[in-house]
């Protein structure tokens, strides 16, 4: 794990390297203090994962990540519905099974969506 101090903030660089999956965007828990690290390991199931307010949580990782990044047909809905729900669920595309992309929803936190489908003029 790497750390880097801005201020009197200490921010988590790379929390996890061996473990399979990805960490969430950025946890909104009003976790504050470092409960997994170098020193306390999470386990075999979890990986490390920062929190907004400068800690570190473990948690169960969200997708196998891909170093392609995936871009799905359709475009996210200028007009979002849905449940408000305020935390992120995916950072793209890749993260969403089947057809559904990553957008923006009602409260502004990217989840997995179904989007909207660009038409297709008549010829």
């Amino acid at each position: 794990m790497e750390y880097k101090a801005v201020g009197n903030v200490v921010s988590i660089l790379a929390v996890s390297r061996c473990e399979t999956g990805s960490c969430p965007p950025t946890l909104s828990a009003n976790i504050c203090e470092a409960l997994c690290g170098p020193t306390t390991a999470c386990n075999a199931s979890q990986i490390c994962c920062p929190t907004a307010c400068g800690g570190a949580m473990c948690v169960d990782p969200m997708t196998q990540r891909h170093f392609v990044t995936l871009v799905k047909k359709g475009r996210c809905s200028e007009f979002p519905r849905g449940p408000w729900v305020c935390s992120h669920t995916c950072t793209g595309d890749s993260d969403c099974p089947r057809a559904l992309k990553c957008c923006p929803n009602r409260c502004g936190a990217l989840t997995c969506q179904k989007p909207e489908l660009d038409e297709v003029p008549p010829i």
